[in-house]
């Protein structure tokens, strides 16, 4: 009834994990979760034991196989389906102290004293466990070295292997009926909120899950903002308008992401036509050089077009993507201030969004051009479908 990974591919990720316990000298992982952007800070516990926490969740993983892992949910009435849906052998409420609960499992599993891995639910972003649980963690165990490795676990998940790449491309179709529909319904009268809830009603009988579903509207002539908006307005369509847009749809926590321009009931401006041509060109100089061993600083010699334009970015250029934000991500301080060395390179197997964002540099105009790619060993290659060229409203 909900869908699970092979039991190789879990194997797989439980292999990797206890390598990389074995590889940091540590007898046990404590990995947290939370889920802020429709729970794509569930990642890293995520990949290990297929639960998606609506409130947060933690999960203890013990160097040794023959301990069970114990996954602990933040709200009690979630565990019966947590249980359906994650193979993990202990599911049970971590309580109003979280904390105390994962200190009783390490000391069930012999882990009371050594060093103790942490797993948080972001490395870029510097985002561990709560402040609160990791102090009353600390004065439970004593005898614990607890030791922050969540860059060493997410590094695990940037290269996907086949299954994971096949539960993406399902997300980039989702993703793709999303922003077909939200294009269909850019008619004059429809408002900002009317295409959103187009968008999601095209993914969800199919099984999609929401993730983002970012939209500006506004006048081609008189242009008011260079990217879309994370909460969509009452504002209605206008002949003559441009939408612009950034969608994900997920397929049970693997999402798609595309961006798109739509113009609603007119041809575009010269002015969006000359952005969009800028868009274009650097896509698909990005793509070109998006191949094992290419790095950040090949992605932004690439991107050059939008700076000799006389536009600036705002959002990055390439970001890691798959259940949440990953490295490698090329950004828009890297674009005004290029570093000296090469950067990360890329993998294959690795999956990124390609989404070149040109702007005025007075940011009252931007588009997005780009959608999720996969690293392959002859290049990128697009999980999104729908074509690279604008859109124009009513027609899907």
């Amino acid at each position: 009834m909900w869908d699970r990974f092979s039991d190789a591919e879990l194997g797989r990720r439980f292999g990797l994990a206890r390598e990389l316990m074995r590889t940091q000298d540590v007898v046990a992982l404590v990995v947290f979760g939370t889920s802020a952007t429709n729970r794509a800070s569930m990642a890293n516990p995520f990949w290990l034991s297929n639960h998606l926490d609506l409130h947060h969740c933690y999960l203890v993983v013990p160097l040794e196989e023959a301990s069970e892992s114990a996954l602990y949910t933040g709200l009690t009435n979630h565990v019966p389906n947590a249980r359906e849906v994650s193979g993990v052998p202990i599911v049970e409420w971590g309580g109003y102290d979280p904390s105390e609960r994962v200190a009783a499992r390490l000391r069930e599993i012999g882990a009371a004293e050594g060093r103790v891995g942490l797993v948080g639910a972001n490395a870029k972003f510097s985002m561990g466990m709560p402040y609160q649980h990791y102090e009353r963690l600390r004065v439970a165990l004593p005898q614990v070295e607890l030791v922050d490795v969540t860059g060493p676990f997410q590094r695990l998940r940037l290269v996907k292997s086949e299954e994971e790449i096949g539960w993406l491309r399902r997300a980039a179709a989702l993703t793709d009926r999303a922003i077909l529909a939200v294009a269909e319904a850019a008619v004059p009268g429809a408002s900002e909120i009317e295409l959103v809830a187009a968008g999601e009603a095209a993914y969800r009988p199919e099984g999609g899950m929401p993730r983002i579903m970012f939209l500006r509207s506004m006048a081609m002539n008189e242009p008011n903002g260079c990217l879309p908006a994370q909460t969509p307005s009452a504002r209605r369509l206008q002949e003559g308008d441009v939408v612009i847009t950034e969608l994900s749809a997920s397929y049970w926590g693997y999402t798609g992401q595309i961006q798109r321009v739509i113009f609603v009931g007119a041809e575009p401006t010269v002015e969006w036509v000359r952005m969009f041509a800028v868009a274009r060109e650097v896509y698909d100089a990005i793509a070109a050089v998006l191949r094992p061993g290419a790095t950040e600083a090949d992605v932004l010699r690439a991107a050059e077009p939008i700076r000799q334009a006389g536009y600036a970015i705002y959002d990055d250029l390439v970001h890691g993507y798959g259940v949440d934000i990953q490295p490698p991500i090329v950004d828009r301080e890297q674009f005004a201030d290029p570093p000296t060395g090469p950067g990360q390179s890329f993998e294959a197997g690795m999956t990124v969004v390609i989404q070149p964002n040109p702007i005025t540099p007075d940011e009252r105009m931007g588009l997005q051009l780009g959608g999720l790619t996969v690293v392959r060993d002859d290049g990128a290659e697009p999980l999104q479908t729908v074509p690279l060229e604008p859109l124009f409203g009513g027609v899907g």
